[in-house]
C-alpha cells in the first residue's frame, strides 16, 4: 500500500481515525497483530507528552506494522516554530517508517516532546516504538534542485532575511534563502512581531498626532543619542512602508488598536493578529514558496564568504545533517544572520557583565554568524558593547513573558519584595532592568486583578504561556493580597499601602512618585494576579556597520563591493537601548533596501 501523507489523509485518504485511540474498524489498538478478519490488521493509538507550550496528543494509524497516518489531536505549541517541527517529524515518520528522527533545530523541546509521544502512540498501537527507534535514521532532504548559483544569495532566514530574499526575487533575480536551523523565522518568529508606525491607521482614527520624526528623535533619545541620525531617519521614515509591505506582500492583519511600549513619547506600536512574530514568518515563508525563483534551504550553516578580488561573490557552507560543503556563487550576498545574543563567550568579549549568569530570550541561532564572517573579510563592527536586555522574562528559564504585556497595557504595576513600586512601568527597557538587577534576589513582580484580566485578553492570546507559569508558581492567583504574597514572600502590609497610594494616584490622574506617563488604571477588588520576573538579553545593538544603502563598510568607511547586511547584526541604529517594535520596523525596511541594492549590484 503507498504511504499515505498526513495531508492526504485529512484531505479524504484511504482510512480514517476513530477519535482518541480506539481502533479502526472495530479493532482495539492491542490487536493489531492478531491474525484472523481484515480489520484486525488495522489499528490505532494515541500518546501524550509536555512539550514546550503545555501536553501534546497525537495519534497513529498503522496497517500490518505500517504507519500510514499521524494526527495532532491536541497542541499548543507555537506557530512556526513547534507546530513546523511536529510536521517535519511526523513526514519523516511516515515515509521512512522509522523513529530514528533527530530533533529539529529551533524547537527541541516540541521535537523531544513529539517524538516520545509517537512512541507512546505506536505502542498503544500496537507496534514496539523501541524497535522503531533502531531503524535507519531519517533526515530533512535538501530541496530537489537546489542551485548553488544564483544572482543574490541571502544568509539568515528571520524577518530581514525574508524580506530582503522576497524584494530580491521580486525584481527578477533568482535568489537563494540559506537558513542554518531546521525552522525559519529566527528571533522574528519568536517576537511579538509589534512594528512601530508613525502616522498608521488607528492613529488618525484616534486623534494621536505622530509623525516619523517624533518617532526618529524618540528612537535616537533613548539610545541616549549614540544611534546613527542617518540610519534611524531611514527607519522611521519607512516604517508606514514596511507595514504596508506587510499587509499586501504577507497577508497580515493588525489589531485594530495600538500599544504604549516604553521609551516612545505617543502609542504608535502596532501588533499583528495571530500568533504575533509567527504570524509574519509564515506567511512570509508561505509567499515564498510561491515564487520559482527563490530557493529556500534549510539546515545549511554559511561559514566564509568567498571573495574575487574585492567583492563578494558567493559563500561557503556546511550542511548540517549530512555534514556536506556546498559553495553557492553569486553576484551579491545579504547577511541577514541577526544578532549574538546567544553566544556567551562573544557577549563577554564586547561586555564582561553579559556572561553566562545572565539567560536569553534569543533564538539558539543567535551566534553572530554574519558578523564574524564580515569581520574577516575587513568589515567594521561597531557599537559591540552595547546589549539590551529585556526587563520582563522567566525566571528560570530566561523566555521573554508575554504575560507581561499587561505593564504595556497599562493594567499592572511593578513592584519588589518589599511590596513597593520601585521604577515607572512604561520606562525604557534598559532602565527598568537595571532597576530590577537591583531589588531583593535581582526579581521583580507585576501586579494586576482580575477585571484587568479580563478587560485586556493578554491571558487568552497566551494561554498555554499563562498556564505553564501558574502551574510553576511563577504566576499565581488569589483572592486576597495577601494569600497571592505569600507564595512569593512579598511584604503584603507594605503592598497594601502601595497599593491604595496607587489607587489614589488613578483617581487625581497623576503619579508624583514615577511620573507614570500612560493611562492610570485602577487595581481595585481580587482576585489577584502577581508575577515574577527577571531580566534576559534580549538584543545586541551592535554589528557590522553599513549605510543608508544598507552596504557593509569596512574599516576605512567604504563599502565592500557585493556585501549588504540588514537586521540586528547590522549595528548603530539603535544606540545602546533600542526601543520595543522598533526591531521590526528595522528588519522590514532595512531588509528591503539590502534586497533591493543587492538586485541592482546583481546586474
Amino acid at each position: 500500500m503507498d504511504r499515505i501523507s498526513r495531508r492526504g489523509f485529512i484531505a479524504g485518504g484511504a482510512v480514517a481515525a476513530l477519535g482518541g485511540s480506539l481502533a479502526l474498524m472495530g479493532c482495539a489498538p492491542g490487536e493489531a497483530g492478531r491474525k484472523g478478519s481484515k480489520a484486525s490488521a488495522q489499528a490505532a493509538g494515541s500518546g501524550t507528552a509536555v512539550g514546550k507550550g503545555g501536553e501534546l496528543t497525537v495519534e497513529v494509524v498503522v496497517e500490518n506494522g505500517k504507519l500510514l497516518h499521524v494526527n495532532n489531536l491536541k497542541s499548543r505549541e507555537s506557530e512556526g516554530v513547534g507546530t513546523a517541527a511536529m510536521d517535519i517529524i511526523a513526514d519523516l515518520a511516515v515515509e521512512h517508517q522509522t523513529l530514528n528522527i533527530d530533533s529539529v533545530s529551533g524547537a527541541t523541546l516540541t521535537s523531544m516532546a513529539y517524538l516520545s509521544a509517537l512512541s507512546s502512540a505506536l505502542d498503544a498501537a500496537g507496534e514496539k516504538s523501541s524497535e522503531w527507534k533502531k531503524r535507519d535514521k531519517a533526515a530533512v532532504e535538501l530541496p530537489d534542485g537546489m542551485p548553488t548559483e544564483a544572482d543574490v544569495v541571502v544568509v539568515g532566514a528571520g524577518g530581514a532575511g525574508y524580506a530582503a530574499a522576497l524584494t530580491a526575487a521580486r525584481a527578477g533575480k533568482n535568489v537563494v534563502l540559506l537558513e542554518k536551523l531546521g525552522i525559519t523565522g529566527g528571533d522574528t518568529i519568536l517576537s511579538g512581531g509589534a512594528i512601530s508606525v508613525p502616522g498608521n491607521y488607528f492613529q488618525r482614527r484616534d486623534g494621536i498626532e505622530d509623525s516619523a520624526s517624533k518617532l526618529a528623535e524618540d528612537m535616537l533619545v533613548g539610545g541616549d543619542n549614540i544611534g546613527d541620525p542617518e540610519l534611524v531617519r531611514v527607519i522611521a521614515e519607512g516604517a508606514y512602508d514596511a507595514m504596508e509591505w506587510l499587509t499586501f506582500e504577507a497577508d497580515v492583519a493588525w489589531q485594530p488598536y495600538q500599544q504604549f511600549f516604553g521609551g516612545h513619547s505617543v502609542a504608535r506600536s502596532l501588533i499583528p493578529y495571530g500568533q504575533e512574530g509567527s504570524e509574519l514568518i509564515v506567511k512570509l515563508d508561505k509567499r515564498a514558496a510561491e515564487l520559482p525563483n527563490l530557493t529556500v534551504v534549510r539546515n545549511m550553516k554559511v561559514e566564509e564568504l568567498i571573495m574575487n578580488g574585492s567583492s563578494v561573490a558567493g559563500v561557503k557552507a556546511t550542511h548540517l545533517l549530512s555534514d556536506r560543503k556546498y559553495e553557492f556563487s553569486s553576484k551579491s550576498v545579504v547577511l541577514a544572520t541577526g544578532g549574538f545574543g546567544s553566544n556567551v563567550e562573544m557577549r563577554v568579549k564586547y561586555n564582561p557583565e553579559m556572561d553566562e549568569s545572565i539567560l536569553s530570550t534569543d533564538s539558539v541561532g543567535a551566534m553572530g554568524d554574519g558578523i564574524t564572517m564580515a569581520e574577516k573579510i575587513g568589515a567594521n563592527l561597531i557599537d559591540m558593547q552595547y546589549i539590551q536586555t529585556y526587563p520582563t522574562c522567566d525566571t528560570e528559564t530566561g523566555s521573554l513573558l508575554y504575560t507581561g504585556n499587561m505593564r504595556l497595557n497599562m493594567n499592572a504595576i511593578c513592584i519588589n519584595k518589599e511590596g513597593r513600586r520601585f521604577v515607572e512601568e512604561l520606562e525604557r527597557r534598559d532602565v527598568i532592568s537595571n532597576a530590577v538587577k537591583k531589588q531583593t534576589d535581582g526579581i521583580g513582580y507585576m501586579l494586576f486583578c482580575q477585571k484587568q484580566v479580563d478587560s485586556t485578553g493578554v491571558f487568552r492570546a497566551n494561554e498555554s504561556e499563562v498556564d505553564n507559569l501558574m502551574s510553576r508558581k511563577k504566576l499565581v492567583k488569589a483572592d486576597t493580597l495577601e494569600e497571592a504574597c505569600s507564595g512569593f514572600g512579598i511584604d503584603a502590609a507594605e503592598l497594601r499601602v502601595t497599593l491604595d497610594k496607587w489607587n489614589e494616584y488613578c483617581k487625581q490622574g497623576k503619579d508624583p512618585d514615577f511620573n507614570y506617563r500612560g493611562t492610570l488604571n485602577p487595581i481595585e477588588e481580587g482576585p489577584y494576579y502577581i508575577l515574577a520576573y527577571k531580566p534576559s538579553v534580549h538584543y545586541t545593538m551592535g554589528g557590522l556597520h553599513i549605510n543608508v544603502d544598507a552596504e557593509v563598510l569596512d574599516e576605512g568607511g567604504k563599502a565592500i563591493p557585493g556585501l549588504f547586511a540588514a537586521g540586528e547584526q547590522a549595528g548603530h541604529k539603535m544606540g545602546n537601548n533600542r526601543l520595543g517594535s522598533c526591531s521590526i520596523a528595522d528588519i522590514f525596511v532595512f531588509g528591503r533596501i539590502a534586497g533591493e541594492r543587492a538586485a541592482s549590484f546583481a546586474r
